[in-house]
């Protein structure tokens, strides 16, 4: 131990000599005995005085955070060393750190010490983006959400900026300033409070969209209307009304022409555009046919052009005359043909029709039986009358068609049943017409034969007998049911 306190004293000594720069040859000289003696005189280890220490968080220890005292030297001479394997400066907490201090005498105490890690700092505001100092700017229309604006970080708990509170609720829409108080905490307490000036203004450009691309082709002669292909917003204003179009779109020549489109908002903001519109002749001729489909009766000739209309395009005009016509129809034979329109306009643009032909074979007459029941017209009614010179109406048309061989229920229902439908325009003389509701009810009350022209032959009442009607008077038409063939 005494070679250690010499050691000691004589460090201390020639370090305080050096410092001093001054020869103390007195002290020099003194004998080692003489050092021993003065060592022999101190035998009082340091004090360490603190129980409980507080440092901040992310502080390293050190000796003067620790309350040391010695009864000779300063804390600055003296050796402390801190075990602070379990200390961690970054987790706030209460730890047990073991100091030891060591005066030069080599006198040493060991005392073990809380050390508690706390966060005194408050969180830090600051402005996103390019906004600095207390004033940020806000888009008009933007985002009401204050932390699109404000971040707060502290240095404990990191990002804070969910739990920034506002004095007043941040109004995007409406132009001007708000000032708003704004205040964040971090666990430990420690708050921060700003005002800032939120200065809402209008400084986006309206937007110019373009519906169907920049280049855009329109048909010849067609109207022009660059809304139909341009869309103007603006984030603030509900319609732009000052839009600038530089440029004329000629639908009636062929050609290129490029729009120039200024759009300014009511703050001033511009946008800028440009639309090319190619005019070409895109359509192609329009073929008018008079039917889209036909029916010819075998052996029949068949004549195409004549269901030709018309053929007109928008820039050629009228290009009937050159037309083709492709496809056969064979009258001799019974089936369905197609034929084929096609027409090319100067721009290659082709259109093409097509007309259904069917060939049927000829339809049995019955016109011997509407020539058979002609020849009893004067004749008299008579509720089931079947002839020769008296009748129902069922009875003349059964009557009529057996004199031509061919045979038929009794009633008019009957014969309804037994016969195929035919529609009114189809019609042929000997076929049968029925009519509903003539004596009350919906069913089929009345029947005669179709004669031509429009007109029947039937028994009708009492007081008429057998006469001829027009098939389009309004009685008539009113009851109309349907024809039958046989």
């Amino acid at each position: 131990m005494e070679s250690n306190i010499k050691t000691n004293l004589l460090e201390n000594l020639q370090e305080q000599v050096l410092k001093r720069k001054a020869m103390f040859i007195p002290l020099l000289c003194v004998s080692t005995f003489g050092l021993v003696g003065y060592a022999a005189v101190d035998k009082e280890a340091p004090v360490i005085n603190s129980n409980k220490v507080e440092v901040l968080y992310g502080t390293k220890l050190d000796k003067s955070m620790f309350a040391i005292s010695d009864n000779r030297e300063t804390l600055d001479n003296l050796e402390v060393n801190i075990d602070d394997k379990s200390y961690d400066p970054y987790q706030l907490g209460i730890y047990n750190v073991e100091v030891t201090a060591t005066d030069l005498f080599s006198n040493a105490t060991t005392k073990t010490v809380q050390v508690e890690v706390v966060d005194k700092s408050a969180p830090e505001l600051k402005p996103v983006g390019k906004s600095n100092g207390y004033v940020i700017d806000v888009e008009v229309n933007g985002s009401n959400d204050i932390t699109k604006y404000v971040n707060a970080t502290d240095n404990v708990d990191g990002d804070v900026t969910p739990f920034i509170e506002a004095s007043q609720k941040l109004d995007a829409s409406k132009l001007g300033s708000q000032t708003i108080k704004l205040s964040v905490s971090d666990n430990a307490g420690n708050t921060t409070s700003q005002t800032y000036e939120f200065y809402v203004s209008d400084t986006t450009a309206p937007t110019i969209e373009y519906k169907k691309g920049e280049s855009v082709t329109v048909n010849y002669g067609s109207q022009f209307d660059y809304t139909d292909y341009i869309n103007i917003t603006d984030n603030f204003d509900k319609k732009v009304t000052s839009v600038k179009v530089d440029g004329t779109v000629k639908t009636k020549e062929i050609g290129s022409t490029t729009l120039n489109i200024t759009a300014i908002d009511s703050a001033g903001n511009k946008s800028e555009g440009k639309l090319k519109v190619d005019v070409k002749d895109i359509s192609a001729p329009n073929i008018s046919l008079s039917k889209s489909s036909v029916t010819v009766t075998k052996g029949k000739s068949f004549n195409a052009k004549k269901y030709l209309r018309s053929a007109i395009d928008n820039k050629d005009g009228n290009m009937t005359s050159k037309v083709k016509i492709s496809g056969s129809v064979n009258t001799d034979r019974a089936g369905k043909y197609s034929v084929k329109y096609t027409v090319t306009d100067a721009a290659g643009n082709t259109a093409t029709k097509t007309l259904s032909v069917k060939v049927e074979n000829p339809i049995p007459s019955n016109a011997g039986a509407a020539a058979t029941a002609l020849s009893r017209v004067g004749s008299r009614y008579v509720t089931g009358g079947s002839g020769p010179n008296a009748f129902d109406c069922s009875g003349l048309t059964q009557w009529a068609y057996k004199k031509n061989g061919i045979s038929l229920p009794r009633t008019s229902g009957a014969q309804y049943s037994a016969t195929k439908r035919v529609s009114k325009s189809d019609l042929k003389a000997g076929d049968l017409v029925f009519f509903r509701g003539t004596t009350g009810g919906s069913g089929i009350s009345h029947v005669g034969i179709y004669i031509g022209g429009g007109r029947f032959v039937h028994a009708g009442t009492s007081s008429t007998g057998v006469r001829t009607d027009s098939l389009n008077s309004s009685y008539w038409s009113r009851h109309w049911a349907s024809g039958g063939r046989k």
